[in-house]
């Protein structure tokens, strides 16, 4: 018999060990040729890895996208697995990801995939939880393509207990890891509206200022009023703007072991959230810049993406160049690029959103950014804002980060919980 996999505890008193083959029928998915995809109302769901993915928090797959007759199953010689047959992947990347998961009804599945059918002396949520701690990463062949041989993972040995042990710690994980589940969705919601708050704060004081003022009917189509001292006007008049370029893939020079940042579509990860960009993906030359339109411009340019992710923005925090998918703007005396930030990372992101058409998205054009207008605050009162905002954000920020570090530390806990009652570290009969 195989050994003891290391992660797994010694056996608690009255447990065995036992091979997975001995704990149910097993099978292999089938074919599924793609003129027969697409149909829906049929006998039986047809299932994917994909599905896997798709499940819900205690392990059960969702609805399928296709279906068969059994008269088709029959001619592919596909099984029909049973209602709560245990599945999982058994090539491919997603073998690597681990997931068992519980069929709903009886169903097919693709040939990507394999079923475990638990034995009647075997209380199927028992097995769930215990087939959730194989390591299957650690059972595959190896190989370009990840593959999982029956044989490797019949072998594998799990920590059963008598039958009625198995039927109340099964009981116990689906109670306790619902109840988890639900402390993390909790949070979840928690940290949607804290990001919700962090904009709509964001939104409103770049737009109303941080002490209360006569306002006005605003010209501007995202703004509905604003302060009536504020001025609005056409962003270039505050601001100088610039438009990227390109230089010559085809000189390996211009672009190898360079000192010049280079702002790409590659850095809009990196812009989401950050205020300040302080180095770029790529980098190109002195004589990339001469021999181009491409202009090295100043620290503190606000640069905003035009194509593709249309809205993303950053301050330079260094001199850099960009390409022409990105507009930049060098700041006036009369405007703080902080300002401006504030204004394209949120005030602005539903004008922006308006450039989309659907799934299609246009470029800004030089036209468009030529007729922005923005709301002129003080140039005191910008700076104000600026910094209210960087204050109020961070207390946010930190909400959030606390949240998120509940989440994983809930996460953590499901998983210890889980481990434990399977391997006989803890004897969930006293706690029931």
């Amino acid at each position: 018999m195989t050994e003891l996999a290391p992660w797994m505890a010694p056996a608690a008193e009255g447990w065995e060990r036992r091979r997975i083959r001995i704990l149910g029928r097993t099978g292999s998915g089938s074919g599924f040729p793609p003129a027969l995809q697409g149909q829906i109302d049929l006998d039986v769901p047809f299932y994917k890895v994909k599905h896997l993915g798709q499940a819900n928090p205690m392990g059960i797959l969702g609805t399928a996208d296709d279906t068969i007759s059994y008269e088709t199953a029959e001619s592919l010689g596909a099984t029909v697995f049973p209602e709560g047959t245990l599945v999982y992947a058994k090539v491919g990347a997603a073998l690597m990801l681990g997931r068992v998961r519980v069929l709903p009804v009886a169903a097919c599945m693709d040939n990507n995939m394999a079923g475990l059918s638990p034995s009647e002396n075997v209380n199927a949520r028992f097995l769930y939880w215990a087939m959730s701690q194989v390591k299957f990463d650690y059972l595959v062949n190896p190989g370009a393509v990840p593959s999982l041989s029956d044989r490797n993972l019949l072998d594998f040995p799990l920590l059963i207990p008598a039958h009625d042990e198995q039927c109340t710690i099964a009981d116990y994980l689906d109670r306790e890891t619902a109840r988890i589940d639900t402390l993390i969705e909790e949070q979840q919601c928690l940290i949607e509206m804290l990001r919700e708050r962090r904009f709509a704060l964001r939104t409103h004081v770049a737009l109303h200022g941080t002490a209360s003022a006569e306002e006005i009917e605003s010209p501007l189509p995202w703004a509905l009023m604003l302060p009536a001292h504020w001025r609005v006007v056409p962003l270039t008049s505050v601001a100088d703007l610039e438009s990227g370029h390109t230089p010559s893939r085809s000189r390996e020079d211009w672009w190898t072991d360079c000192h010049i940042p280079w702002v790409s579509l590659h850095d809009v990860g990196t812009m989401l959230g950050a205020k300040y960009l302080q180095d770029t993906a790529q980098h190109i030359s002195d004589a990339g810049i001469a021999n181009s339109s491409a202009r090295l411009l100043p620290a503190r340019t606000v640069v905003l993406s035009r194509d593709a992710t249309v809205g993303r923005t950053a301050i330079m925090g260094i001199p850099m160049a960009t390409s022409q998918h990105f507009a930049a703007w060098v700041c006036g005396p009369l405007l703080d690029p902080e300002y401006l930030w504030v204004l394209f990372q949120d005030a602005m992101q539903p004008f922006f959103d308006s450039f989309q058409n659907g799934s299609t998205i246009r470029t800004i054009g030089m036209g468009d950014l030529k007729a922005f207008r923005i709301p002129l605050p003080p140039l005191d009162e910008q700076r104000r804002i600026v910094a209210y905002l960087d204050d109020e954000t961070a207390k946010i920020d930190a909400l959030i980060a606390e949240t998120e570090r509940f989440i994983e530390l809930s996460k953590e806990r499901r998983a210890a919980v889980i481990t434990a009652a399977v391997t006989g570290q803890i004897d969930v009969r006293e706690m029931v």
